[in-house]
C-alpha cells in the first residue's frame, strides 16, 4: 500500500505539532497539582513558598488585606502577621476545577483569632470561612493573576467581633 503526497504531509505536519500540544496539555494537567502549594503557604507558615508558584508580578483582585504591598513580594510580608493573628490555621482545599490555563479553588480557613483583625480585638474563638479563588496560569507555569473572594464577614461573627 503506497501513500499518497498529502497523506506524508499531513503526517510531517502532525508529528512536527504534536510535542507541543502534549506538552502544554501535560503543563496545564500539572496545574490542579501546583496550585496546592499555593494553599500550603499558609499551612506551613512558609511564605518562600510563593516563589514556587506566583509570578513575581502577581495581580490579587482584590488586594483585599489593607496595606497589602503589590506583587509575589508584598503577598509574602502578609504570611507572618496572618500566623500571628490566627492559631491553628488550617487552609482546606475543598475543590479544585480547572479550564485550560484557569484553576479555580473553594476552600475553607479555620483558626482561632489570638491576635487583632481588621480592628477587633481577639475573643478566642473558633471560626471557619469559605474562600473561592481563580487562578490563571501564565506560560511560565506561575500564577500571574488571582481573583480572590473571602466571607470575613461570616468568619468575624463568629469571632465575636460584633457583640458588645
Amino acid at each position: 500500500m503506497s501513500i499518497t503526497r498529502r497523506a506524508r504531509l499531513a503526517l510531517a505536519v502532525v508529528s512536527t505539532a504534536l510535542p507541543f500540544f502534549v506538552g502544554t496539555a501535560m503543563a496545564q494537567d500539572n496545574y490542579k497539582e501546583k496550585i496546592r502549594i499555593f494553599y500550603e503557604t499558609f499551612n506551613q507558615n512558609d511564605a518562600s513558598l510563593l516563589d514556587q508558584i506566583i509570578a513575581e508580578d502577581w495581580l490579587h483582585i482584590p488586594a483585599n488585606t489593607p496595606g497589602e504591598e503589590p506583587g509575589r513580594e508584598g503577598f509574602k510580608k502578609l504570611i507572618p502577621g496572618f500566623a500571628a493573628t490566627f492559631k491553628d490555621g488550617n487552609l482546606k482545599i475543598e475543590d479544585i476545577v480547572q479550564e485550560g490555563n484557569k484553576v479555580v479553588v473553594r476552600s475553607t480557613y479555620s483558626a482561632v483569632q489570638v491576635g487583632p483583625f481588621m480592628g477587633f480585638e481577639a475573643k478566642g474563638r473558633p471560626f471557619t470561612i469559605m474562600t473561592i479563588d481563580v487562578h490563571e496560569f501564565n506560560e511560565d507555569g506561575l500564577v500571574q493573576t488571582t481573583w480572590h473572594l473571602e466571607d470575613w464577614l461570616g468568619g468575624l461573627f463568629q469571632m465575636g467581633a460584633f457583640e458588645q
